[in-house]
């Protein structure tokens, strides 16, 4: 899979960057300091801040001044794209890339014969 360089002014100096592999630890940890910062919240305001933390714990790790703020006060679209490049990097396949193809019988090309009853404009009662 080809790495794509990402650029923010508030990240690196503004120099582009390679977004590392999100890891379960790395998760672990998003999940611990919102559950800290977000304390006086209702869930559902929980649950917007949950991607700024995904993408802080990221961007801290390649800049460690970089500001949860500034992420918040990213425009929506490059947020989203980001949060999506954060939280699927380094993920694989775990299924079978052939697990179509492995036991299926090649079909005769025969049409099978209808079991039901032909429609016709010319039944009569």
């Amino acid at each position: 899979m080809k790495k794509i360089r990402y650029c923010l002014k508030f990240v690196n100096n503004g120099e582009p960057f390679l977004i590392p592999n999100w890891t379960s630890e790395k998760h672990e940890e998003a999940l611990a300091k919102l559950a800290a910062g977000t304390k006086d919240m209702d869930d559902v305001h929980k649950n917007r801040e949950f991607k700024f933390y995904v993408i802080h714990e990221t961007l801290i790790t390649i800049d460690p001044d970089c500001k949860l703020e500034d992420i918040r006060n990213m425009h929506a679209t490059p947020l989203i794209e980001l949060f999506g490049a954060v939280y699927d990097a380094g993920r694989e396949s775990i299924y079978y890339a052939d697990f179509r193809k492995e036991g299926k019988k090649k079909t005769s090309g025969k049409k099978s014969k209808s079991t039901g009853t032909k429609n016709s404009k010319s039944s009569k009662n």
